[in-house]
């Protein structure tokens, strides 16, 4: 099953490696009818010739918040190289619904270890492999391969496999047009993909394919 939806990467100047460190910050709000607040989303990337590091929050604000209270932060960090981005580390902690889960990952030798807590009682059927989690790499680096690889094509084309401690799926841009961009916090060219989501691994099959597992 594939999940389609559309996005705007803003590919001139976010998604570009640059020889100097630099940060970029993309800051949104969520409303209904550009009047009743939903929540605020925030991305950002500090990137240079060798490292990089992302860090995102999520939350629910005003209405939303009366029926469900969901705050998500997120890190990671790696090095950058010839062969693209190599993710050493990712770090998420989720609370909602008066609930709370926390993942880290650790990647080094090519090996990819985890300590999560809670522990998910059921890692899926099938369960991803360890396989599966050396040749991904983390939601967040993920995102910024994706986008590196649009940036660089200035087109809508590219695909990146993705582990986040318990589902192993593939994200895939296609389409696309051209255009510009104003609004949390970047104001410049931009292409807009339609993003494909397809689960591989770590999924109960018996539930609605693509809910959230973090």
């Amino acid at each position: 099953m594939l999940r389609i939806v559309s996005f705007v990467l803003c590919a001139s100047a976010l998604f570009i490696a640059n020889a100097s460190a630099e940060t970029y910050r993309l800051n949104y709000n969520v409303a209904v009818l550009g009047v009743v607040e939903l929540g605020t989303a925030s991305y950002e990337v500090t990137d240079s010739a060798t490292r990089y590091a992302v860090r995102a929050n999520v939350r629910t604000s005003g209405l939303a918040r009366l029926f469900d209270q969901t705050e998500i932060n997120a890190s990671t960090s790696g090095t950058v190289s010839a062969q693209g981005l190599a993710w050493t580390r990712y770090d998420i902690s989720h609370a909602y619904a008066g609930k709370f889960r926390r993942t880290r990952l650790d990647r080094a030798a090519g090996v990819v270890t985890g300590e999560i807590t809670p522990n998910y009682r059921d890692f899926g059927s099938p369960p991803a492999t360890a396989a599966n989690q050396t040749a991904s790499y983390d939601p967040l680096s993920a995102v910024f391969a994706l986008g590196r690889q649009v940036g660089a094509a200035r087109s809508c084309r590219g695909s990146v496999l993705v582990f986040d401690g318990r589902q192993h799926y593939r994200l895939a841009v296609s389409g696309g047009s051209a255009g510009t961009y104003n609004g949390g916090g970047y104001n410049g060219a931009s292409v807009t993909c339609q993003f494909r989501y397809e689960p591989l691994a770590g999924f109960n099959m018996t539930a609605e394919i693509g809910s959230a597992h973090v």
